[in-house]
């Protein structure tokens, strides 16, 4: 017997309510569009909420930061903790009352279109069995929480967490030899947090990995991203930056990248380099194999530990939707400026996109640009996705320049009227 389908097809459902989900719940309620957010857990914020450990502070500046138009507290530090993030972001629900469109405890199990592209909506099912029909879904379920866990010959026998699971020292376990394996941000930070309680900690990295002071001459490394220019030009000027603030990595011990700069996520982190110096952290190349507590390193090297922190990385999941809908490349799937979805309408994939700086600015234009394309589709007789795509091809990589990016939202939300009235005038006269 198929269910009861509740008829919300003029509403857009939101999925989650994260930094991101909050940012575009906003700004639909800037617009009057009449929506739901739909959060799986008890409470706002997302990662900021559940998803960090106690010390976590922004590695962005609060200015860089902070939505359009809602700043952060003048009493907040340059770089605010997850505390004061999680309070900035309750700050916004309460501000602009979007607690009255918000459903907590509310999973959502599976998204499928109503008929084969989406153009007549979609289906929203919830775990408790209720099945909704909105006329659009914007998907912001988070990118953090599907562990990536490598794995390597022999068997560890200490303790081993992700870094997702990790939230204060207590954490480690008994022993105090700890290793942490990566090269991020979340692992340069509990490495050095490892050192502070214990005196000393490993880290293993794979590779070389680019690393950023979180200021740069006293500005804010994420302020610095702030004029679009050539990545080509980009690089050469970062990297003197970088020779003034850090130098030559070896001198930490470290390896050189192995790529160029902004082809991969770079690490913002002053505190490493530090313990570094300081002989607190001691860096050590890729794993090689276990054998019992005891690791081998692929140099040669060998040490005993009761624990292993997995700060590795996460996959992008979308478990609630067909994934087969997507075309992956590299582990992620390919989309139009980072939000459309090839083929397919009305369904918008909003947060995955990893920007050098800050995303405040990204969030709060970005969701004006899905609002604006949402009023699109209606006089479209194909996907947006597909019209946009003639003109810029969808793509699989999350990186990119916070000055490309606003600068793309903007030349968007200024073509999107045009691309309908092409359309119209197409479907005229034909």
């Amino acid at each position: 017997m198929n269910p009861r389908i509740d008829d919300r097809s003029d509403r857009v459902c939101v999925i989650g309510a994260g930094y991101a989900g909050l940012g575009l719940a906003g700004a639909l309620n800037e617009a009057g569009i009449d929506y739901d957010q739909l959060e799986a857990t008890s409470r706002i914020g997302g990662n900021w909420s559940h998803g960090v450990y106690e010390s976590t502070h922004l590695i962005s500046s609060k200015k860089s930061t902070q939505y359009a138009g809602f700043p952060m507290p003048d009493d907040y530090p340059t770089f605010p903790s997850a505390a004061q993030m999680l309070a900035y972001l309750q700050s916004y629900v309460a501000r602009f009352r979007l607690d009255t469109h918000l459903e907590v405890d509310t999973r959502v199990t599976d998204v499928r279109p109503v008929d084969a592209n989406g153009a007549a909506g979609w289906y929203v099912e919830i775990a408790n069995g209720e099945v909704r029909r909105y006329r659009a879904v914007a998907v912001a379920n988070g990118h953090y929480w599907e562990r990536n866990l490598p794995a390597y010959p022999g068997e560890f026998t200490g303790k081993q967490l992700h870094s997702k699971d990790y939230k204060r020292p207590a954490d480690f376990g008994d022993g105090d030899r700890v290793l942490v394996v990566g090269g991020g941000n979340s692992a340069s930070d509990i490495a050095v947090e490892a050192s502070r309680a214990f005196g000393t900690s490993d880290i293993s990295m794979r590779r070389g990995y680019w690393f950023i002071p979180k200021s740069i001459f006293g500005i804010p490394s994420s302020q610095w991203d702030r004029v679009w220019m050539p990545l080509a030009i980009q690089r050469i000027a970062f990297r003197q930056l970088l020779r003034l603030s850090y130098g030559d990595y070896r001198r930490y011990g470290l390896e050189r990248p192995d790529h160029k700069l902004f082809t991969k996520d770079v690490t913002v982190n002053t505190s490493l380099m530090y313990a570094l110096q300081h002989g607190r952290v001691r860096p050590l190349p890729e794993i090689e194999r276990f054998d019992g507590n005891v690791v081998h390193f692929v140099n040669g090297a060998s040490a005993e530990y009761d624990t292993i922190v997995w700060a590795t990385g996460f996959h992008t999941r979308f478990p609630m939707l067909d994934e087969t809908m997507f075309t992956w490349e590299d582990g992620q799937p390919l989309l139009v400026e980072h939000v459309l979805v090839p083929r397919f309408s009305n369904i918008y994939i909003w947060g995955l996109v990893a920007p050098r700086s800050g995303a405040g600015q990204i969030i709060s234009q970005g969701s004006k640009f899905i609002v604006d394309a949402i009023g699109t589709q209606k006089r479209l007789d194909e996907p947006l996705s597909d019209l946009v795509s003639r003109w810029t091809p969808a793509r699989s990589s999350i990186l990119a320049s916070s000055a490309e990016i606003l600068s793309r939202i903007k030349l968007g939300r200024r073509a999107l009227p045009y691309l309908a009235a092409q359309s119209t005038f197409h479907t005229v006269r034909s």
